[in-house]
């Protein structure tokens, strides 16, 4: 992953939407947000993935501020689609698939829709915002999705891997809108 394909795909998110979520046992310190460039090697992504495969918590790779809002950086390995559906109501993501690959199923609804909890409190607040999470999803779309490929999901876009090609590694760029107003 170069930091040129990074930029690009920031790019992309602040164009398309800017203006999984993942449930873990502990959540990370909020990084705070940058007003400066941010530069992410591919050995901080190696370490992200590194630190979510043994359980460790949150493991973001960088934040910036742009007005407003907070664009955050994350990276994400799933070696089973274990988690339910969700839907971000405010914050907007793009996902880059670095390795892997597998089904992922967007639009329609979540069946038993209940907030995204972490021991009682709302999942990473800066980084998925207020988040709904259920059992299934009724209607919507499949599509497989491999190495190279990006996907876009506005705020409220149910979304969820339904089975993977063993596994998948993705880059995560998440805009929350008007987060840092609220600090």
């Amino acid at each position: 992953m170069t930091v040129k394909l990074l930029a690009a795909v920031c790019g992309l998110s602040l164009l398309a939407g800017a203006a999984a979520a993942q449930t873990v046992a502990a959540q990370a310190p909020v990084p705070q947000a940058s007003r400066g460039a941010v530069f992410i090697t591919k050995d901080d992504f190696a370490k992200a993935v590194a630190a979510r495969q043994s359980g460790e918590a949150l493991a973001i790779l960088g934040a910036v501020r742009a007005g407003d809002d907070r664009i955050m950086v994350d990276v994400l390995r799933r070696d089973a689609p274990e988690e339910g559906p969700v839907a971000h109501s405010v914050v907007t993501e793009v996902y880059y698939i670095i390795e892997g690959g597998g089904d992922f199923a967007t639009g329609g609804k979540i069946t038993d829709p209940k907030p995204m909890l972490t021991n009682g409190r709302p999942t990473n607040p800066a980084n998925i915002g207020p988040t709904m999470i259920g059992t299934t999803i009724e209607g919507g779309s499949t599509r497989h999705v491999a190495a190279g490929d990006s996907v876009m999901l506005p705020p409220g876009t149910v979304h969820r891997f339904t089975k993977l090609d063993g596994h998948v590694t993705y880059m995560v760029v998440r805009v929350n809108p008007d987060y840092e107003k609220g600090r």
